[in-house]
């Protein structure tokens, strides 16, 4: 078998065009190695986008829940206010219902609830989010940053509410326990208006960015259990309108 040894270059510009061959293979694969490498982003970013929607569908439903029950919350809080201010020496339990339900509860929290984020943690850990396009990249990141300070607000609310639980049976009222209760209901008043307020403008947010359909809505609201399913509920206002 012959071997061709390489040839000397015998002129500057023979030389010349050897190294501009080299050079130009090696843009040529270095430019093909970025387009692979943008285009796998950009079917990463795409998917993303995919399971991104879905965890803002799931946390506009439960935002309705939040912006549902403000205002029979609050005046169920005004009333509990009254009577603790009002009450003799002696706390008698009163029957209660709240926001039309019969509980044994002073206050149903539902700041349990776990707001969807775990999808958009895991694009954010892998790098995803800088590869998104337009507005996304910057308005994403933002409404996450709502979602977790609703979630923060209602854990707060879940384990302010049970500060309430002794007002369920016969109590010596001292001025100072009225002032803790009075407290307490206070600070419960003023999660549940910012927690509606914050839940309405989440749900704004959304409909600009990356708007869920009426049937997605639909089909979340009936997946969730919530209390705005349950039979004797009253609200005002009513559950936010699915987007046209």
């Amino acid at each position: 078998m012959d071997i061709h040894k390489p040839k000397a270059a015998r002129s500057w510009r023979e030389f010349l065009i050897e190294i501009g061959t080299i050079v130009c293979g090696i843009l040529i694969a270095l430019g093909l190695e970025q387009v692979v490498e943008w285009t796998h982003w950009q079917e990463k970013a795409h998917e993303a986008r995919s399971s991104i929607h879905k965890e803002l569908t799931r946390a506009y439903v439960l935002a309705e829940e939040r912006i549902a029950q403000r205002d029979c919350a609050n005046a169920y809080l005004d009333q509990l206010a009254a009577d603790v201010e009002s009450s003799p020496a002696v706390w008698r339990p009163r029957n209660t219902a709240w926001c039309g339900i019969a509980t044994l509860f002073h206050y149903r929290s539902i700041g349990g609830r776990p707001w969807p984020t775990e999808v958009w943690r895991s694009i954010e850990a892998e790098g995803v989010v800088s590869h998104f396009g337009g507005d996304y990249k910057a308005k994403a990141p933002f409404i996450f940053n709502f979602i977790d300070s609703i979630h923060a607000m209602g854990v707060e609310e879940m384990y302010l509410a049970p500060e309430l639980d002794p007002l369920r049976r016969p109590l010596v009222l001292t001025p100072d326990g009225k002032l803790r209760l009075l407290s307490t209901i206070a600070r419960l008043r003023r999660l549940n208006i910012n927690l509606a307020l914050t839940s309405r403008q989440l749900q704004v947010e959304i409909a600009r960015l990356d708007p869920p359909g009426a049937t997605e809505l639909e089909a979340d609201r009936a997946a969730i259990p919530n209390f705005l399913s349950r039979a004797g509920v009253m609200l005002n206002p009513q559950p936010t309108p699915a987007p046209r």
